[in-house]
């Protein structure tokens, strides 16, 4: 008799911190993982926006994720690093408290995020539950697309 094998749709994503709470970006998004650099600061630029840095020859903006999220809370080891990341054919800069690891689950280990507590500001598209908490799966080009351009 032979098995039935069941196949399942695999998400990779990184999952970093900010503040005190857990995010998770697709690792398709992500082009590479940088220690921080020297932002140049733009006067009058959008509250989001850091500045700008320059990585190979690119100019690119800095987000500041804690004012993104509202999550102001330093973590105590503090390892502040600098995602750059691609969403539809815009590269962005992205400022975390840390980045934890690189995790693969299945699509189905993802709880659909509720309207009850997912906001315009900050749009969560999904929840991945473990024992220690949780981590927030948010839609970045909906808030870049959004609430930046």
């Amino acid at each position: 008799m032979k098995a039935d094998l069941v196949t399942y749709e695999v998400f990779e994503f990184v999952e970093f911190q900010v503040g005190k709470s857990n995010f998770g970006i697709g690792i398709q998004n992500v082009r590479e993982i940088i220690q921080p650099v020297p932002v140049t600061v733009l006067p009058h630029a959008h509250p989001y926006i850091e500045g700008i840095i320059q990585l190979r020859g690119e100019v690119l903006p800095v987000i500041d994720l804690r004012k993104v999220t509202g999550n102001t809370d330093i973590n105590d080891g503090d390892e502040t690093k600098y995602i750059v990341a691609e969403f539809d054919g815009t590269t962005v800069v992205l400022d975390v408290t840390a980045v934890t690891q690189i995790q693969r689950i299945n699509f189905s280990d993802i709880e659909p995020a509720s309207d009850m507590y997912t906001g315009e500001k900050v749009p969560v598209s999904g929840i991945i539950k473990r024992d220690d908490g949780m981590i927030l799966l948010v839609d970045f080009e909906k808030v870049i697309s959004e609430q930046i351009k």
